[in-house]
């Protein structure tokens, strides 16, 4: 268990944090981490704890990536990874997955038309709950008593954490306003920072990266039901080469539909209505979508669906 530091001046703690998402981003500045003394000594000279939250619905891709290098990478460079599962106990009671929250009550859908909290609760709310137990256990002092006192107690003691977020350089727009943070307890102990804007790598620079230290590039991370990935290219990839997961998701997407029929504005994953035509007025599932991308790219290949899926990064526009 770490001492309890005696002066309590404003600094950093020994303590970084690594919230990773298993796609191309985070995975590069975890190998940075390692293969950079540079970006090491600045972002996490001591201590790193890297955690990665279930949502339930990752790519199956992400989930290999995850067992065949990132927790053996994490091993062999003495890092510690923690994949937070609902089991655990920090994952809220109606978001022990992402669809199990919609099939908790009244049926619903991830849509783009609706406020985007899935992150939030699925991979932040997971992770804050998780460090709160990780730093009472290990650090002296430090009484996890709930309401996130144990964050106070370990900014007052030992400083605050630096909390590491996978945003590439020219996504700036997803970078949450710190002033707007009307969390107390977070003010007071965490420092979000952004070191691929920071060291100006793009979603291309951290492919780039990744390969020329002889690693496999791992897919973007988005969740395979996520609704920003309803658009043409994404959805045909989806489509062919998960068939039987692009139905369920499209099921789930009617029951929705269904549960609200009565609803003035009944609108699907994609947030659209259909203009004109006898459905004028109904959803535009993701049904329609898809002939409507088979109509457009009638001559797409799987293997350039997939080029376009691993390169361009994900369709996600949540902030951090």
């Amino acid at each position: 268990m770490n001492s309890l530091r005696l002066d309590f001046r404003e600094t950093f703690s020994d303590l970084t944090i690594l919230s990773m998402g298993l796609g191309q981003d985070s995975h590069a500045i975890l190998f940075k981490i390692v293969h950079d003394p540079v970006f090491k000594a600045r972002y996490a000279p001591h201590k790193l704890l890297v955690l990665f939250a279930e949502t339930g619905n990752e790519h199956p891709h992400t989930y290999d990536y995850m067992r065949d290098v990132t927790i053996p990478f994490c091993r062999e460079h003495g890092i510690e990874f923690v994949h937070i599962v609902p089991e655990m106990g920090y994952h809220g009671e109606t978001w022990q997955s992402l669809t199990h929250q919609w099939e908790c009550g009244t049926p619903t859908i991830g849509s783009v038309a609706y406020p985007k909290t899935c992150t939030h609760n699925l991979k932040l709310v997971p992770q804050y709950r998780f460090v709160e137990d990780w730093i009472a256990e290990r650090y002296e002092g430090i009484r996890n008593n709930g309401r996130k006192q144990a964050y106070v107690q370990f900014a007052k003691y030992y400083g605050k954490i630096r909390w590491l977020v996978g945003i590439a350089k020219g996504e700036e727009s997803r970078v949450a306003d710190a002033e707007a943070e009307t969390a107390l307890w977070k003010k007071q102990a965490i420092t979000v920072e952004y070191p691929l804007i920071d060291v100006g790598l793009d979603r291309s620079g951290c492919q780039a990266y990744i390969k020329s230290l002889g690693y496999p590039l791992p897919m973007p991370s988005n969740c395979m039901f996520c609704p920003y990935g309803c658009n043409g290219m994404e959805l045909l990839w989806m489509y062919h080469s998960y068939p039987d997961r692009f139905h369920e998701w499209a099921e789930y997407e009617q029951k929705k539909l269904d549960a609200h029929s009565s609803a003035e504005r009944n609108l699907g994953v994609s947030g659209k209505l259909h203009k004109d035509g006898p459905r004028k007025g109904e959803a535009v599932t993701l049904i329609d979508l898809v002939e409507q991308y088979k109509r457009d790219f009638p001559d797409v290949t799987l293997e350039q669906l997939q080029e376009w899926k691993w390169s361009h990064g994900h369709c996600v526009s949540s902030k951090y």
